[in-house]
């Protein structure tokens, strides 16, 4: 019935025509499924193809992001370069070889507020451990910021047009990774930061999850409403009395600690007269307890230390150290 159907129904384009489509849909579902099992496999293909078919679609980052080469930098200093108005160097050590190297490392250095971008340079031995483990420094010029992520009416100190937080994450990351190969998904990428800088890792780990191995603050500051007299929180968000919820909501590290993935070395001088070592102990206890003691970050209270290079100085063996060891081993990195 259905043969005779067929014969009495159908012309013969319609019934080649029918056919032809029926063997391009089975062709189609066999080489998409053939895709899928091979996903590991052929990851840039498929990311190219999403690209072309979408711009609007999430790109799937390559794992082979890890071994492109480094460009438009050369070995030593690269100084004076730009992200829009803000400066910032390079530095490649003069015995990195990108040919043997098997991922590239880099570390995103943050300066205390107001502090110049190479003053981790020149008060620290920071390049001999950078050309003993063989990272690659990035040091913006973030001046005054506190990483904040907005500006409000009562915000009386702007650093730049764009707020520290947002300018990292919208800007600098997306401008070092097209420019230069650095800090893009796959690579060992790493931080570190002192005093307001040391915030801004944790703020900057916060707002771009799984970028980032491994992470050091020394001497930050992670729950200002515990300083609700603090006169530069004061002059970003304004008083604490009148808009608490700024000072505890996106910028207020310790009130996202659910949030939290990527290992971190803290440590703070019990000393301190300027950032109370507080901050990094409660940052801590309130991970432990929110983790059950597995949070991976591990802090270090340094008795009768200040807040100065001679303590984060001396911190330096123990945070490469720390960084070095702390390996990709998330999938989702790769698979968004």
């Amino acid at each position: 019935m259905k043969k005779q159907f067929i014969k009495t129904i159908l012309t013969i384009p319609t019934l080649v025509f029918f056919l032809g489509s029926c063997l391009a849909q089975d062709s189609l579902s066999t080489v998409k499924n053939q895709e899928l099992s091979d996903k590991k496999v052929t990851l840039s293909d498929i990311s190219a193809t999403n690209k072309e078919n979408s711009s609007s679609m999430k790109p799937i980052p390559s794992i082979a992001q890890s071994k492109l080469k480094i460009t438009n930098a050369k070995k030593g200093w690269n100084k004076n370069l730009l992200v829009e108005d803000v400066l910032y160097d390079v530095y490649i050590p003069a015995n990195y070889d990108q040919n043997s190297q098997t991922v590239i490392k880099s570390l995103l250095l943050l300066p205390g507020w107001n502090f110049a971008r190479n003053s981790w340079i020149e008060n620290s031995d920071l390049v001999k451990y950078a050309e003993e483990y063989g990272y690659i420094l990035i040091l913006p010029e973030m001046g005054k910021t506190l990483y904040e992520s907005h500006y409000y009416p009562e915000t009386k100190m702007k650093w730049n047009a764009v707020p520290g937080g947002q300018f990292i994450k919208e800007k600098f990351i997306p401008t070092i990774q097209q420019r230069h190969n650095l800090l893009l998904m796959g690579q060992h990428n790493t931080m570190l930061g002192l005093s307001t800088g040391g915030r801004g890792v944790v703020l900057i780990a916060l707002e771009n999850p799984d970028l980032f191995v491994a992470g050091a603050s020394l001497s930050g500051d992670f729950s200002q409403e515990n300083m609700p007299s603090d006169k530069l929180m004061t002059s970003v968000y304004g008083s604490f009395s009148q808009f608490p919820q700024r000072w505890k909501g996106k910028d207020n590290p310790q009130n996202r600690v659910n949030e939290w993935k990527m290992p971190l070395y803290l440590a703070h001088g019990t000393a301190d007269k300027i950032v109370p070592e507080s901050q990094s102990r409660l940052f801590y206890d309130t991970l432990m307890k929110y983790y059950q003691g597995n949070s991976l970050v591990e802090y270090h209270a340094v008795q009768g230390a200040a807040h100065d290079y001679k303590f984060w100085g001396g911190q330096l063996e123990s945070v490469f150290q720390f960084i070095d060891t702390k390996q990709d081993v998330n999938p989702h990195r790769f698979f968004p």
